[in-house]
């Protein structure tokens, strides 16, 4: 992201009360190629209302260049979500860092508990799939 499509991001993200950003998905692996979306998880100062999302994304998609942004909002996300967010993502915007911070340790703490009945669940998810087909 060069220094323009950082302010860019800046100004829309406090523009919309959004208090911290990941980028997470193929554009922050390094794995996009030109038509891939950006994978894009905010923390909303409050709860996002339709048309602030649309404008948001539309916004983001303008800012960065890219032909779609996936938009995820992290105070109504599943547990499963955000801990891929904190793992694999890469903090691209903060307001409140102190937040950002608490929120990560509070997800990694969440994730990591929760990451053996995760697994538990997927291995007989897939036996019964074995065994039964889909």
């Amino acid at each position: 992201m060069n220094g323009r499509e950082q302010a860019s991001l800046e100004t829309i993200l406090g523009d919309e009360g959004i208090l911290f950003a990941y980028l997470f998905g193929s554009r922050a692996s390094g794995t996009a190629h030109a038509r891939s979306d950006a994978d894009i998880a905010v923390m909303p100062s409050r709860p996002l209302g339709l048309l602030e999302r649309e404008r948001l994304v539309l916004g983001l998609v303008r800012a960065l260049g890219v032909p779609d942004v996936d938009l995820i909002a992290l105070d109504r996300a599943a547990l499963e979500m955000r801990g891929r967010v904190v793992q694999e993502g890469r903090p691209i915007y903060s307001a409140d860092e102190p937040a950002r911070v608490a929120f990560e340790v509070r997800t990694r703490s969440e994730y990591f508990d929760f990451v053996p009945t995760l697994r538990t669940l997927e291995r007989s998810y897939l036996a019964r799939v074995a065994e039964r087909g889909l």
